[in-house]
């Protein structure tokens, strides 16, 4: 199938690559159905973009590469709502803020992007306050503002 999108144009998206969120990412209640578009093949990152909404996307990467210590227990009720059984079906994505200059960017790793990878089912999870919202991509603690 072709979709629009705002920063790549008309684009062919495997409908098997699909992701559909079970519940909506907060701020964007008509985008329930993404998938993940390569920036490069030597880049770390990703748009996770809309079906529904050409304007509707969001840059994300693994937050394992930006801070290895990365670590949160899924709760039952979200494990339920993904259809989580084994941890070796799990991708998770943290959300990146660009700044200018591209070193100033930032991941939140406070509400990351967990996806069950066989029936690819998606949700923005928000963790207690374990993580900042804007961990810095050099990996060092950013000031809050």
């Amino acid at each position: 199938m072709f979709i629009e999108t705002d920063y790549f144009g008309k684009i062919e998206v495997n409908e098997e690559e699909t992701i559909s969120f079970v519940s909506e990412i907060p701020g964007f209640p008509d985008s329930k159905t993404f998938t993940l578009i390569p920036y490069g093949d030597e880049l770390p990152f990703w748009s996770l973009q809309s079906l529904e909404d050409p304007a509707c996307a969001f840059v994300v990467t693994n937050p394992f590469w930006h801070k290895s210590d990365y670590a949160f227990e899924l709760s039952d009720g979200a494990k339920g709502q993904l259809g989580i059984d084994e941890a070796e079906h799990v991708s998770v994505y943290a959300i990146v803020t660009l700044r200018e200059p591209f070193d100033a960017s930032t991941l939140n790793l406070k509400a990351p992007i967990v996806i069950e990878t066989k029936e690819r089912r998606g949700k923005q999870v928000i963790l207690d306050d374990v993580y900042p919202a804007r961990f810095p991509l050099g990996g060092q603690k950013a000031e809050v503002r």
